[in-house]
């Protein structure tokens, strides 16, 4: 969205491909993950990026795939966020329903 790293400032893909970080969240999924005992931080409100085997309890497996390809390749990381306004509030982001 910034071209440029929120944490250090440094344009995007510069002397790496960079990656995209997604927040999903909703009812379902934060029960599912905490169901599945996976960790929520920063006071519960969201989970730290997905590893590969959360992905796939979560169901995200070919959301993922899909969305690297969608990106020629990059990767994907997913996090869980009790809801979007603080999956908003964390970082700049990109609003989108699908």
């Amino acid at each position: 969205m910034t071209g440029r790293s929120h944490d250090k400032g440094t344009p995007f893909d510069e002397g790496r491909t960079s990656d995209y970080d997604i927040a999903v969240s909703g009812d379902s999924v934060v029960d599912a993950a905490r169901a599945r005992g996976i960790e929520f931080r920063s006071s519960g409100r969201n989970t730290p990026p997905l590893s590969d085997d959360q992905v796939a309890e979560l169901g995200l497996t070919e959301l993922r795939d899909r969305l690297s390809a969608q990106a020629g390749g990059r990767n994907i990381n997913f996090m869980v966020y009790r809801n979007m306004d603080e999956a908003l509030a964390a970082k700049p982001s990109i609003r989108n329903w699908f």
